[in-house]
């Protein structure tokens, strides 16, 4: 799966090696590469929790577009992922504007 991450700033360069070093540290995360202002980060399609949480935490704190993370949904992180309507994260994969 291919999510993008657009326009993502930085507060320091090691705010910026944090970034890659976390995402590297993920055995789902296949490749990540630049691509004009977005970086690509190419992950497994399915997810174990504790990943899919890494990445969701990731998104979060780096305002990356979470609408994208909607397609790891599957029936084993349904009820924490998708019907925990009270998550930091709900209305910025699930509701739509």
């Amino acid at each position: 799966m291919k999510l993008e991450a657009k326009s993502v700033k930085f507060l320091s360069p090691a705010d910026e090696q944090s970034f890659f070093d976390r995402l590297n540290a993920l055995s789902c995360v296949n490749d990540v590469f630049g691509q004009g202002f977005s970086i690509i980060i190419e992950t497994d399609k399915s997810l174990d929790d504790e990943e899919l949480r890494e990445i969701i935490a990731l998104f979060y704190r780096y305002n990356v577009n979470m609408k994208q993370l909607k397609g790891f949904l599957s029936k084993g992180n349904r009820v924490w992922f998708k019907h925990n309507q009270q998550s930091y994260w709900y209305k910025k994969v699930f509701e739509s504007r």
